[in-house]
């Protein structure tokens, strides 16, 4: 939940007062807070130009959808012509641009046709997804530049338009006979409500491992089975709940001291609770040890366990970098070897690792914290390669400040500035990102593998 401050920030009085000093309100935030549906998109409107090729496959995967798309085949049309066409192009909550035909730096005046005619006039809430060609390295230098320029196009719009709670992201396709097939379920879940935080985003599409069948996203994860550490309270506890609304039977681990708040978890999403103090080896054996007792594989390995020992290198212990580098990176690290060795994950499995937007941009004071989220990136671009055969994908996940009893105790204006930082205006929930997990723990991400997806509200530092 919005801390008591933002939450008062929305009254008119305070939005004012605000202003007067400085202080912009954040938007509201369209969120879907509920599970997936077979109509995903709940009839929204969608805009995509005509002569992209893979528009027509979009618009009859969207259609499955419920999205209701329309093609522009005129990219200079001038909404502004009358009332009755600013009305309509209003009333658009999505919009698709395929650039990934584009070869020379000419077309890209397309873009600013398009959008300078069409986005300006959209409300609140809007979606936006932006398809890039990815060339290969013997590719024509003005084609990789166009796809390059694209990319700068693509994080500048998400920043002016983060006000507005627009959110804008766009997906690297490569030649690739299954690229639509891929492509589709992903582009879906960008345009909808379950994809709120997360803008000024460039995800790969990877066709590293073979397509196996798409099934709807509803209903995809039922059955399931999903180890998730870290999971009695703020982020973990979020991933648990909204994975067990897709039907996956969770088992949550944690340490001992979080025994009260892990059942409770237990109870709750109707799954099982295993104590592990992540940080003792023995522990950790143990654990693998139980769950190679269980009647099936797992199909979904989440590493979210982490601390902070906060501190500037200078002043640091010795013992303030080996707990952070044993919980937040050797753990997953041997967890996940253990799992794989065993034969203990599913072929066609998942393993997220939640990293942090810290491993991207750095931070003061975080310098253990930092080297250990990088390197779980790290550890998922090499899983990616070597378990694709089996179908297995692994990807990371970096969330930016996420509202959590944790940042809750962040100094006022520290908490302020670091809100702010994102183009969206404010922090994001544990739902976010518990959203982009679930999204990717599902048969309908194939198409993402060895990524790092930011869960940051466009923050203006990282890569």
């Amino acid at each position: 939940m919005l801390d008591a401050w933002t939450e008062l920030g929305r009254l008119p009085l305070t939005r004012l007062m605000f202003k007067r000093i400085g202080i912009k309100t954040p938007p509201q935030l369209l969120r879907a807070f509920r599970p997936w549906s077979d109509d995903l998109l709940h009839g929204k409107q969608v805009l995509m130009n005509a002569a992209g090729p893979y528009s027509a496959d979009l618009k009859k995967a969207l259609g499955a959808q419920k999205g209701l798309v329309t093609f522009v085949k005129d990219e200079s049309l001038n909404v502004g012509e009358s009332k009755g066409a600013l009305t309509r192009i209003a009333a658009y909550q999505g919009t698709v641009f395929d650039s990934t035909a584009f070869q020379n730096v000419a077309e890209l005046d397309q873009l600013f046709k398009f959008f300078q005619s069409h986005l300006k006039q959209l409300g609140f809430n809007h979606r936006v997804v932006i398809l890039i060609k990815e060339w290969p390295g013997a590719a024509a230098p003005e084609a990789r530049a166009c796809a390059r320029a694209v990319e700068g196009f693509v994080r500048s719009l998400a920043k002016e338009l983060g006000a507005k709670g627009t959110v804008v992201n766009a997906v690297q396709v490569p030649e690739h006979p299954e690229s639509a097939q891929r492509l589709a379920p992903i582009v879906s879940f960008l345009l909808s409500d379950h994809c709120t935080f997360v803008t000024g985003q460039i995800l790969r599409l990877s066709t590293l491992a073979e397509l196996a069948e798409l099934p709807p996203l509803a209903g995809s994860l039922a059955g399931k089975r999903a180890l998730v550490t870290g999971a009695a309270q703020g982020i973990g506890y979020a991933i648990c709940r909204r994975l067990a609304d897709e039907g996956v039977h969770v088992i949550g681990v944690d340490r001992p001291q979080n025994r009260q708040a892990l059942r409770e978890l237990a109870s709750n999403v109707d799954g099982e609770a295993l104590e592990a103090d992540l940080s003792l080896e023995s522990d950790l054996l143990s654990l693998v040890d139980r769950l190679q007792n269980s009647p099936a594989p797992l199909d979904i390995l989440i590493n979210n366990a982490g601390i902070t020992r906060d501190r500037s290198l200078f002043a640091m212990e010795k013992a303030q970098w080996d707990s952070v580098l044993q919980i937040n990176l050797k753990a997953p690290l041997q967890l996940t070897h253990q799992l794989l060795h065993r034969g203990l994950l599913a072929n066609g499995g998942r393993v997220i690792c939640l990293s942090s937007i810290v491993a991207l941009a750095g931070n003061y004071g975080q310098t253990n914290y930092g080297t250990a989220k990088a390197g779980l990136i790290g550890l998922i671009e090499g899983l990616s390669t070597h378990l694709a055969r089996q179908g297995i994908s692994c990807n990371a996940v970096a969330p930016g400040f996420i509202e959590t009893p944790m940042t809750a105790q962040i100094p006022f204006v520290a908490k302020q500035f670091a809100r702010r930082l994102a183009t969206l205006g404010q922090g994001g929930l544990p739902d976010d990102v518990a959203e982009m997990v679930c999204f990717l723990a599902s048969p309908s991400s194939q198409g993402i593998n060895g990524s790092v997806l930011r869960v940051c509200g466009g923050h203006i530092l990282g890569s």
